[in-house]
């Protein structure tokens, strides 16, 4: 790895906070690429060696931050309609300053065309790998990480709600576990032109997420599945926008029917581990939450 920057985009999210934090623990020095220059002091003292400040939807702002950097690791903003055009700014620019590695942070199964997002990646994989840059693909599953904003309901209330149903099966991967992996793709020129699925090692329902959380927390938790109306509506509630509205509820639906079934052996090969258990990840919130 030579000492230029990684440029980092969408950085200043919960994926990309994490992912700047495991790049600086393995010596990577990371451009942060955000929107809102107010972010620049936080993510600066997260580890990022210096930021940029941009628009996704900008051309100009992106050939600036691009500059120099030696790699680009993209996190497109979720479910945005625009994934592909995005995409393929940072790839232009990236081509035209002659960056060494394009890491492109997907999503598990971007085939499955029936949810948006997940089409989209596909399209700005394809779009990446005919480029002519060297690539790398990441495709992670479902976070561990979603348990978080229900937390305080679960341990409160004792109700586990998801919107789908409580036996489908899902391969959640912890949040850290990927954001290392990110961070091995990028210290090394040894994963050129792979194309990485991203899964945890447990396939679990609600139903077995709820037997952990009780045993973790010493109170008995039921699970419930949330209707689809009761996510648009809440999505609403919260601001989002129709587009959004409509691909939650696509999404989950999606999900809710067939799950989001995954393998652990390449990000355990990454990582050099075991991927990170449900359990220990939920004593491990529990006692941050204590």
């Amino acid at each position: 790895m030579n000492n230029k920057p990684l440029l980092l985009t969408g950085a200043n999210g919960r994926t990309g906070r994490h992912i700047l934090q495991a790049m600086v623990a393995k010596g990577v020095p990371v451009r942060a690429f955000i929107r809102d220059a107010s972010q620049e002091t936080e993510l600066l003292e997260l580890g990022a060696a210096e930021c940029a400040v941009g628009d996704m939807m900008d051309e100009e702002s992106i050939r600036a931050a691009v500059q120099g950097a030696g790699k680009i690791l993209h996190i497109g903003p979720p479910m945005h309609p625009e994934e592909v055009a995005i995409t393929q700014r940072f790839i232009d620019a990236g081509s035209k300053a002659g960056i060494e590695h394009f890491i492109y942070y997907s999503v598990m199964h971007p085939l499955r065309r029936e949810v948006r997002h997940h089409r989209l990646k596909l399209d700005a994989e394809e779009a990446l790998i005919e480029s002519g840059l060297t690539y790398t693909i990441l495709q992670p599953a479902r976070y561990m990480q979603h348990l978080d904003p229900i937390w305080p309901r679960v341990v409160e209330q004792g109700v586990h709600a998801m919107p789908f149903d409580t036996q489908k099966l899902f391969n959640i991967v912890d949040l850290n576990d990927l954001a290392e992996a990110c961070a091995v793709v990028a210290a090394s020129d040894q994963h050129y032109f792979a194309t990485y699925e991203l899964a945890g090692s447990d396939a679990l329902s609600q139903e077995d997420m709820v037997a952990t959380i009780s045993a973790v927390i010493g109170k008995p938790v039921r699970a419930e599945a949330v209707t689809l109306e009761q996510v648009a509506e809440k999505a609403k509630a919260s601001g989002a926008s129709d587009d959004r509205v409509e691909q939650m509820v696509i999404m989950n639906r999606h999900y809710d029917a067939h799950g989001f079934r995954g393998n652990p052996n390449v990000l355990q090969y990454l990582i050099g581990r075991p991927a990170n258990r449900y359990a220990s990840y939920v004593k491990s919130l529990a006692g941050r939450s204590a």
